[in-house]
């Protein structure tokens, strides 16, 4: 088979022996492949794309190899991959996958002047120490490093790299500082700078006008005894004693392209959000999981693309202003300081939303007598008006959900949901006769019963 040219072959665990790979391949695609390098003879010369995810492969071969035509090399999950090969003449490479080459501690400097190259997948190499000292690869779209929790530092920039959409350092928990040159990434528009030692946003972030995702969440759990607590957006001197605090809205104000904003366990607290954050016009996520702020601006009503807010474990939280009607969304599970909503029926708008979720919420449940929301549901002109493709409602404690008797087909009473609904459908609706049950676990704080379109409902909530 000396002519063979686009080979796929299955695993073969009794090849190890191999000798001889055709020159003329252009695709040699082989999963799982058990070799722990090519056989020496093999020079691929006319070789367009190199696919050896999970492989065995330890170092494809030694020394230079012809790879002018090369133009696509998986390795992705190749765990025992211990060094890259020579780039210098894969001149026209535009994809390099090395996602989860766990052994990989670095990549030959010459991958940092592939001119060409699209795509580097570097996630989860969490060996890798080092890049190249300086990378200049201009028509470079999207830069995965996520999970490389042993990379020290991020390389300098040569030259411009204009083509740059998406860059994803999430858990390099030891680098430090952004290139000062990523300034002239204009066309950026995925930017994760999650769960690293950088303590701040770079402050020509501005400059990325068309920025969509922005990700700048802390480190949570166990792992953030690794390295000190990691700091909010800024430092400032506050009745006398450091504090980190994020005047983000003079940072952010030119990101008008903004869709998705995370912010989670930053250690935000009161005065962090800024009064005005209506300049992030194109907001449509926001994720403020685990902070310490006391209440959230009113202001954010005026966010009218927004339609998810994560606030849950906002542990300090006391209210919760009215919120844009184009919500979808609301999270403030574990939100055990909650006392103030605004009026129920306007936390979200419920004609479009789909979820509400807060569970641990205690003090909210005391102060909304336990069903304050749910009555509200309940009432004639509102319930027929439920929106249809509602799939879930949890309100502290209880979950609210109905059947297809209620137009709302998607919802589905869930083993440990805490509310009792006993529909009984009148045959003058033309409808079968439906009972739904739902064992009680838990002390009632208060029912009630209500006729609503002919359907008899007894309501209960629980501790």
């Amino acid at each position: 088979m000396k002519k063979l040219r686009l080979p796929k072959v299955l695993c073969l665990s009794n090849c190890d022996d191999l000798k001889y790979l055709s020159n003329e391949l252009r695709l040699l695609d082989w999963k799982r492949c058990p070799l722990r390098s090519l056989p020496s003879s093999f020079q691929p010369d006319n070789l367009v794309a190199l696919l050896l995810p999970c492989s065995c492969i330890e170092q494809l071969w030694k020394g230079n190899r012809p790879l002018y035509t090369l133009k696509m090399m998986n390795l992705k999950g190749s765990q025992n991959l211990i060094k890259t090969p020579d780039f210098t003449t894969a001149s026209n490479l535009e994809v390099l996958i090395l996602e989860g080459c766990t052994k990989l501690v670095d990549v030959h400097p010459s991958i940092g002047v592939l001119k060409r190259l699209k795509l580097l997948d570097l996630r989860d190499c969490k060996s890798l120490r080092s890049l190249p000292t300086k990378i200049g690869m201009q028509s470079l779209e999207t830069l995965i490093l996520s999970g490389c929790s042993s990379l020290v530092r991020f390389p300098e920039i040569d030259g411009i790299m204009g083509c740059l959409k998406t860059l994803d350092l999430s858990g390099c928990y030891r680098v430090e500082n952004l290139s000062e040159n990523l300034q002239q990434a204009k066309f950026l528009e995925e930017l994760d700078l999650s769960e690293t030692a950088i303590t701040e946003p770079p402050s020509f972030i501005c400059q990325f006008k068309n920025l969509k995702v922005l990700s700048f969440n802390g480190r949570k759990g166990p792992s953030s005894k690794l390295l000190p607590n990691l700091p909010s957006l800024f430092k400032v001197i506050q009745r006398g004693r450091t504090h980190f605090m994020a005047p983000m809205l003079p940072l952010f104000s030119g990101l008008s392209s903004l869709r998705e904003l995370n912010l989670r366990d930053r250690s935000l607290c009161e005065g962090d959000i800024p009064s005005d954050i209506s300049g992030l016009s194109s907001l449509r996520r926001l994720n403020l999981k685990g902070n310490n702020f006391i209440s959230i601006p009113a202001s954010i009503i005026r966010l009218s693309k927004l339609y998810s807010i994560r606030l849950s474990d906002c542990k300090m939280l006391k209210s919760l202003p009215e919120l844009p009607t184009s919500i979808e969304d609301v999270w403030i599970d574990g939100c055990s300081s909650l006392e103030v909503v605004a009026s129920p029926s306007k936390v979200c708008n419920l004609v479009d939303s789909a979820f509400i979720s807060a569970i641990n919420c205690v003090k909210l449940a005391e102060n909304i007598n336990a069903l304050t929301l749910l009555k509200k549901l309940l009432k004639v002109d509102y319930l027929f008006f439920l929106p249809y493709k509602i799939s879930y409602l949890r309100i502290y404690g209880f979950s609210y959900q109905t059947t297809s008797v209620f137009f709302c087909r998607h919802l589905q009473i869930q083993e440990k949901s805490l509310i009792l609904l006993c529909p009984e459908v009148k045959s003058q609706n033309g409808l079968a006769n439906k009972q739904v049950t739902l064992q009680l676990k838990y002390r009632c704080l208060s029912t009630f019963r209500k006729i609503v379109n002919g359907l008899e409902l007894l309501a209960a909530a629980f501790l």
